[in-house]
């Protein structure tokens, strides 16, 4: 107790002036993982890349590690199968974390043959995904213009049924395409659905958006007028809507003529009408048959000023992603999220007006001229000009409008088919059309280079989309046929 009491009164008889200020005090640490709680535990066979001589003696991550354990991790792969989601190790349900109710178990097969059997599907389906290994996660984009989030988690232990969870959530779209290809993706996911089903169904299903079926229904089957009559009306509201300067506006009205220019959901003579539109901004040179009041055939011609605008707004998104009134707004800028769905909703109403005027035999049953056999009334025959006629004044008249090529911009966006498949997909169909309908137009793709691009964007159809591999493949077919 003494000696406490001593060294206590020495403490307190240091004067002030002799204290020293207090100083932080750095120590050097290693950290060391020779515990076997911190131990990394390699896979069998997997090897560890020796330091690079200019390396610093500290540890460096080496991403060749991870590149060179790929075939390991494609060990649960279907022989002959080659995926593009390798999930590592998906993770187990956080607790407290509520799934979605479009959520599918799998049963009594490993992460990886379940990644392997979605990846592919989701290539029938033409549905873009961007795959995340490390998280077993996907960021999928349809050709709709839906976001969608799949995830895929390990049952916990304590579930009574193990196996892999399929998650899907829609981040941005209509939730009615969403339902649609959720459960289609989910049906795929256990095994329920062949991959070609998955094609047919996708191709044979083609949803609108809802409010634009409730704008033009009305419209399109008012008995009151001629079909001709309807047709106009409609491409007037859809007119009305593109020239609004508020964004939803306009995508209603581009999502309209995407209906206008489809002959399966409006009739062979509404689409024959809004295509030519859409190419040449009018209507002369479709003749109606039946129809000998000339009045009627000039209701047809009266105001063609509408159909001008729609022609130049189509022209001015697909060219520069934007409309020309827009160039000093930074809202609607060419990189603006909005702009990016216009110019592909653009994008899809060119190329379903040239498929309609490239080939007007495959709705021949629309025209009357399986009548005689049936009760159904007969339908006037339209007259209009080739193929190559349109082609060649829609080419001439676009270089003169924009001062740009329309054919070095489709081989453009070919050219991005890594990034945009969708796009890739819309230009190659454009493109395919053009040159089966005009040799000029095919001459000049040929010297803008379009093989060597097709053929890069083929590869990634092959890979990842069905579509884009089909109409490359259509575009290889049409730069080697003559046309008549």
């Amino acid at each position: 107790m003494s000696a406490s009491n001593n060294s206590d009164n020495n403490a307190r008889s240091v004067p002030p002036s002799a204290a020293t200020p207090a100083r932080p005090e750095f120590r050097s640490v290693r950290m060391q993982t020779e515990d076997a709680r911190y131990t990394v535990q390699r896979p069998q066979g997997a090897t560890v890349a020796k330091p690079s001589p200019m390396a610093r003696n500290n540890d460096v991550i080496n991403m060749d590690d991870f590149r060179a354990g790929s075939e390991e991790s494609n060990a649960g792969v279907p022989s002959g199968k080659s995926s593009n989601w390798t999930p590592t190790s998906p993770r187990p349900v956080p607790a407290f974390y509520p799934l979605e109710k479009s959520t599918r178990l799998v049963e009594d097969e490993t992460p990886m043959e379940v990644a392997t059997r979605l990846s592919e599907s989701l290539r029938y389906m033409s549905v873009q995904a961007v795959y995340n290994d490390e998280a077993a996660t996907a960021s999928l984009y349809t050709a709709e213009n839906v976001e969608m989030h799949m995830s895929l988690w390990m049952t916990p232990s304590t579930a009574q049924q193990n196996g892999v969870l399929v998650e899907l959530q829609r981040r941005k779209g209509d939730s009615m395409v969403f339902h649609r290809y959720a459960r289609r993706i989910l049906d795929a996911a256990v095994g329920d659905l062949e991959q070609e089903e998955l094609a047919d169904s996708v191709d044979a299903d083609k949803l609108y958006s809802k409010k634009v079926q409730r704008l033009l229904s009305p419209e399109l089957k008012n008995q009151e007028h001629q079909e001709h009559e309807n047709a106009v009306v409609a491409l007037e509201i859809a007119h009305g809507l593109i020239m609004k300067d508020r964004m939803d506006a306009r995508q209603l009205g581009l999502e309209s003529l995407c209906l206008l220019t489809d002959p399966k959901k409006t009739g062979y003579m509404t689409a024959v009408l809004a295509s030519h539109v859409v190419l040449l901004g009018s209507t002369v040179g479709v003749e109606i048959g039946g129809v000998t009041d000339d009045a009627a055939n000039e209701s047809i011609l009266m105001n063609e000023g509408p159909f001008r605008e729609i022609r130049e707004t189509i022209l001015s998104l697909v060219q520069f992603s934007r409309i020309a009134e827009d160039e000093d707004d930074e809202v609607a800028s060419p990189e603006s999220e909005s702009m990016i769905l216009l110019h592909n909703l653009a994008l899809a109403v060119l190329a379903n007006a040239l498929e309609v005027v490239e080939h007007p035999e495959r709705y021949v049953g629309e025209t009357g001229e399986e009548a005689e056999d049936t009760k159904q009334p007969s339908r006037p025959r339209l007259k209009t000009q080739g193929s190559g006629e349109i082609a060649k004044d829609f080419l001439s008249q676009s270089q003169e409008f924009t001062k740009k090529e329309l054919l070095s911009t489709l081989i453009g966006e070919l050219g991005n088919a890594n990034a945009k498949p969708h796009n890739a997909t819309l230009s190659a169909k454009c493109l395919g059309s053009l040159c089966r309908a005009s040799d000029e137009a095919k001459r000049r793709a040929k010297e803008l280079g379009a093989k060597n691009v097709v053929a890069t964007a083929l590869d990634v159809g092959v890979k990842t989309h069905l579509k884009l591999e089909t109409e490359c493949q259509k575009v290889f077919r049409a730069m080697e046929t003559q046309n008549d």
